[in-house]
């Protein structure tokens, strides 16, 4: 369990860190887009911003259901 807690922090931290530092490096691109929801509108974002937060979710999510299919067994040996 302990292993599993250690893994799930990491994911997290490194994913805050990858969103920070997206945040941080698209502040001032110009050619900006908004995404059509079904519902509304999203305010204009840049692309790189929209491709990098994709990224950073499916890295989250594969890391996150990683996790969970980790043997307990395995986790049990620490």
């Amino acid at each position: 369990m302990l292993l599993k807690l250690k893994l799930f922090t990491f994911n997290i931290s490194i994913a805050a860190l990858l969103i920070t530092f997206l945040c941080l490096g698209s502040q001032n691109l110009d050619k900006r887009y908004s995404l059509n929801l079904l519902v509304n509108e999203t305010v204009e974002l840049p692309s790189g911003f929209i491709i990098g937060i994709a990224f950073t979710f499916g890295f989250l999510t594969g890391g996150i259901s990683s996790i969970f299919m980790i043997n307990n067994k395995l986790s049990s040996k620490d």
